[in-house]
């Protein structure tokens, strides 16, 4: 029999989402420049390249590329897949889901205004295409794809999609992902959003934290901010304190400064996986542990998409995966994962009544 993490290979199963499961990011899209962070979506394509690791990412149409809130998407996505994983259940990159379930681990409302939000995010997610020499090699550029293709949109059975393989492959490689703050997703602007995934990823629970050049964390980060701009904005965050688990703060070196990141205690939710001091092949863009030095006191004062392009038939379901699916809600901290599945267990199409209007 295939082992749980490998059966997504298998095309004839579609995995249908019917519990709640806290999201989980993917440590090889956190702190490179994946997702525009603004939320009016972008057409200029990011082009992004070191030693180690290369990015490209472009728009197919007019409607922009997907956005780090559109990665919310992706980030649900994520954690369904592990938790199943964690259960010893079966997978796929073929995936069904109601609106309603992502509204409610996600904590968005229940409104039009939610659905013409999730159709902008789908939208763009199929109409953007990636590359990127991350577990792809020399011959990354020949291989680009979209993060889900297949997509279909239907009042009865919800949204039905596949995921990219280069993104399911991450997913179902437990070492890949990490949990997610709640309130991450409460966050007001896309650079909040992008810090504290990069201090996730790299400063993660360790006390010393981590400490980043701001040179490089603007060819990082894919912004269209002038340099000074974006040093000056990130100063304003480090003051704010708003990002949830980590303070931030700029000290002097190199040309713009240097941010430090640390872990603190203030989390409205748990996160998992330490991570090493030098985090794989991108530690070249890394200053280095943080250090105690002098903070700088510099001081700054602080539309709906429409989905156009032709969506493609949908494999015919052979599998449907069933949990028990209780009541659930965002508070402080997501819904308790799926505990198991029995008498109560019913069919993910039972919540097909909530799909999109």
């Amino acid at each position: 029999m295939m082992p749980a993490a490998d059966n997504w290979r298998q095309p004839d199963r579609r995995f249908v989402v019917t519990g709640s499961a806290r999201p989980r990011d993917i440590r090889d899209l956190m702190g490179r420049p994946f997702f525009p962070l603004g939320k009016t979506p972008r057409v200029i394509p990011i082009d992004y390249e070191t030693r180690h690791a290369g990015v490209t990412v472009r728009a197919l149409d007019g409607s922009g590329m997907a956005t780090i809130w559109d990665a919310d998407v992706l980030l649900w996505l994520a954690g369904q897949i592990v938790d199943a994983l964690n259960h010893d259940l079966w997978v796929s990159r073929h995936v069904r889901f109601t609106p309603w379930r992502l509204f409610q681990d996600l904590g968005w409302a229940t409104g039009v205004n939610e659905y013409r939000r999730l159709h902008g995010a789908l939208g763009r997610l199929a109409a953007t295409t990636v590359a990127t020499s991350i577990r792809h090699g020399a011959d990354w550029r020949e291989k680009p794809f979209t993060w889900i293709s297949g997509l279909r949109i239907t009042r009865d059975e919800g949204v039905a999609l596949t995921l990219a393989d280069w993104l399911m492959e991450a997913a179902c490689d437990r070492s890949r992902v990490l949990s997610v703050d709640p309130a991450y997703f409460r966050l007001g602007g896309g650079l909040e959003r992008w810090l504290y995934r990069l201090a996730r990823r790299h400063a993660g629970r360790q006390k010393d934290g981590w400490r980043f050049d701001l040179a490089d964390l603007h060819a990082r980060s894919g912004s269209l901010t002038r340099r000074r701009d974006f040093a000056a904005k990130i100063r304003a965050i480090a003051l704010a304190r708003k990002v949830p688990g980590y303070t931030f703060r700029v000290i002097s070196g190199g040309k713009l400064g240097v941010l430090c990141a640390a872990p603190t205690s203030q989390s409205t939710g748990s996160v998992d996986n330490d991570v090493n001091p030098v985090v794989g092949p991108a530690a070249h863009n890394i200053v280095g542990p943080l250090a105690d030095s002098s903070s700088d006191r510099w001081r700054k004062t602080a539309q709906p998409i429409v989905l156009k392009c032709e969506i493609g038939p949908v494999t015919y379901i052979t599998y449907i995966i069933t949990y028990i699916d209780g009541d659930s809600g965002l508070s402080d901290t997501f819904p308790i994962a799926r505990s198991g599945y029995g008498k109560k267990a019913r069919e993910a199409v039972a919540d097909r009544l909530v799909g999109v209007p």
